[in-house]
């Protein structure tokens, strides 16, 4: 009785646990559903167990995975760490060879349904290494004043080129390209070698060592720099004017000569310019005075202009004064009959003032018989200034015309 109760149980157990685990898988697939899909992205294939003294001539296929997994697995695949796609070399042999794909996976809960393509060709070649010697080449130029001394080195003078037969039969030279364009002094570079064939640069080897030293010696020769232009002028303006501003076009300018000349020159005189009796403004281009051995850049000659200015000065004058408009049978006469006047204005133009050039006057137009007080008005030319009239108003006396003899 023992024995068949305790069988009892034992089934009922079992029955009990393959319905918890049933339910529980039910509930994960609901949950987390399982997914087929084709991977994202394309798979490097990688080559593994070639022997040595052989080396692979061709890029090799990249594959794509079809591949089921749970919905949340998605999310965490990564490429190169949830698999690895490969191909197993260990017994080929120098050729073109085809060899399953296979993939390792890092997640078991990550199944590969499909490789496409399920195989991948290899080009296989033996391992080829030849001393190729290092040429420099030099691009552009070196800075004006500037040159290359000797011929440029460059350590080790030779590299070694290995990689597949095919492809190391196209180096035909290693060329160290170095750009002279800003070199002012001694260069001295660690570049990576470039190996060319007659299509350029070539792809698929190796060099060892992968960088070289490029050493070039460069001096100077000749210096540049910009220098101020001074202008120089002589001789005297004409009497009454005087000598203004002094401007030059170019300002400065470029010169080139040997170093040690070039540290002596600070300024570039021009031609001189001569300004006397000048009464206006003297406007030339002269030459440029230099050294021997110092050269100018562009423009040889420079434009002066000199300004010639006036001098101010100050008269002083007795004008007449004379009556205008004078009704008929009127005789006008005026107390004082002449005015003292201050002008100023250029010299030049008060030295050649006459006495027609100034009129004094006063109008007497509506005025009555009598003595009256009337403003004296100055006529002068033009850029001459009135400072002054004294007295400014004059007693004018009209009268009638006295009656002639019977």
């Amino acid at each position: 009785m023992t024995t068949i109760l305790s069988e009892t149980l034992r089934w009922r157990f079992l029955f009990a646990l393959l319905l918890s685990i049933a339910l529980w898988a039910r509930l994960t697939l609901e949950q987390n559903p399982e997914r087929r899909d084709l991977y994202p992205t394309e798979i490097t294939v990688e080559p593994r167990g070639l022997a040595p003294g052989l080396v692979i001539a061709n890029e090799i296929q990249p594959v794509r995975l079809r591949i089921s997994a749970p919905q949340e697995s998605w999310r965490t695949i990564e490429a190169g760490v949830s698999f690895r796609a490969f191909v197993d070399l260990s017994e080929a042999t120098a050729g073109l060879v085809q060899r399953n794909v296979q993939v390792e996976m890092s997640d078991p809960d990550v199944k590969v349904l499909e490789i496409v393509p399920a195989k991948v060709s290899v080009r296989i070649e033996e391992l080829r290494t030849v001393t190729v010697p290092v040429r420099i080449n030099q691009l552009g130029s070196v800075p004006f004043g500037f040159r290359v001394v000797g011929e440029p080195s460059v350590s080790p003078p030779s590299v070694q080129v290995s990689g597949p037969s095919s492809v190391v039969e196209r180096v035909a030279e290693v060329v160290a390209p170095v750009r002279l364009d800003e070199a002012k002094s001694t260069v001295e570079l660690s570049l990576k070698p470039e190996p060319r064939g007659p299509n350029g640069v070539v792809a698929g080897v190796r060099l060892e060592p992968q960088l070289v030293t490029v050493t070039l010696r460069v001096e100077q020769i000749a210096g540049s720099k910009a220098v101020s232009v001074v202008p120089q002028v002589r001789g005297q303006p004409a009497a009454g004017y005087w000598q203004g501003r002094i401007s030059v076009e170019p300002v400065t300018v470029q010169i080139i000569a040997e170093p040690s000349l070039l540290e002596q020159v600070t300024i570039l005189n021009t031609a001189p310019i001569d300004v006397s009796g000048a009464e206006a403004d003297v406007v030339r281009s002269v030459a440029l005075q230099r050294q021997n051995g110092v050269t100018v850049v562009g423009e040889q000659a420079a434009t002066v202009r000199v300004a010639i200015q006036p001098l101010q000065g100050q008269q002083i004058r007795d004008v007449a004064i004379a009556v205008q408009n004078v009704p008929p049978g009127v005789t006008a006469s005026t107390s004082p009959g002449v005015v003292t006047v201050t002008l100023s204005g250029p010299q030049p133009v008060l030295a050649r003032l006459t006495v027609q050039d100034l009129v004094a006057t006063v109008d007497v137009q509506g005025l009555t018989e009598g003595t009256q007080s009337v403003p004296v008005s100055l006529r002068v030319p033009d850029g001459i200034r009135v400072d002054r009239v004294t007295p400014e108003r004059v007693g004018v006396v009209l009268a009638p015309v006295p009656a002639g003899p019977p």
